[in-house]
């Protein structure tokens, strides 16, 4: 993890705690604990804030106070210590302690990203994405949702349904992600081996990207595709006019050196 995600999700846990502390009725005991745990978390001491949260727990809070300590006992699992499956316990226990549309959206934004993220379980990111983009009314996020959702399709390679959200992507230009949607729809037909029609998408995507880096990365693998097709001229003309910009010069040497070498031998 790095500093930045380190320091943030430090300041998430602090922040929770001192709601916790305002929002909730607690005994003296319980009020105790919290800012034991409180300060384990200031000193990097997760082992211990969380056996307080435990301990917590074992006294059987109200299920307010259950819903908070279990959804924090899973941020911390995933935010500082990696342990994402065993995080995804206490998300899961969040959603069964409430109806609150706040804590089920937060909770399921963490579930769907782990799933997605870390886990790669692309069928269970696929179905909290579907969940959060049919939540009513439409969340702020929705756009992202989509595109997730999308690609956890993808990640399971039951490309129609890619494909159909991302149609819909495609056809809302105040979409924050319909110009990635025709990368991606080209990422489909090139799995599809349908290389004609990957390269049509990608260059409509180059039309409309703005970033040189994304644009180098599409047309190497446009020349991908019509190497592929055998169209080799094309592909070494490609390959040759990202030399130098492309993050791997070897990789880029290599395909043109293969390309001159079989077109050579055509020539015999």
């Amino acid at each position: 993890m790095t500093k930045k995600i380190q320091a943030k999700a430090n300041l998430i846990g602090v922040l929770f705690l001192s709601t916790l502390l305002f929002s909730c009725d607690f005994t003296p005991r319980f009020h105790k604990r919290i800012l034991l745990a409180q300060e384990y978390l200031t000193q990097h001491d997760y082992d211990n804030a969380i056996n307080q949260y435990k301990m917590i727990l074992r006294d059987n809070p109200s299920d307010d106070i259950k819903v908070k300590i279990n959804y924090q006992l899973g941020e911390i699992l995933s935010l500082n210590l990696g342990k994402n499956k065993e995080a995804l316990t206490y998300y899961l226990i969040v959603k069964t302690l409430t109806e609150d549309p706040l804590w089920l959206i937060k909770t399921e934004e963490r579930i769907a990203d782990i799933n997605f993220s870390f886990l790669r379980d692309y069928k269970s990111s696929s179905e909290s994405y579907l969940k959060l983009t049919n939540f009513k009314p439409r969340l702020k996020r929705f756009d992202f949702y989509e595109y997730r959702l999308s690609r956890s399709y993808m990640g399971k390679k039951n490309y129609d349904k890619a494909e159909e959200v991302l149609k819909k992507i495609r056809s809302n230009p105040n979409s924050e992600y319909n110009v990635r949607s025709y990368y991606e729809l080209g990422m489909i037909n090139f799995e599809k081996k349908k290389w004609k029609y990957a390269i049509a998408f990608w260059k409509e995507y180059i039309k409309r990207e703005t970033r040189r880096d994304n644009i180098i990365q599409t047309r190497f693998l446009m020349a991908n595709a019509y190497e592929t097709m055998e169209n080799l001229k094309t592909a070494y003309n490609i390959y040759y006019s990202i030399l130098g910009e492309y993050p791997n010069t070897e990789v880029i040497q290599n395909r043109l050196n293969s390309i001159y070498t079989r077109r050579v031998a055509r020539k015999r």
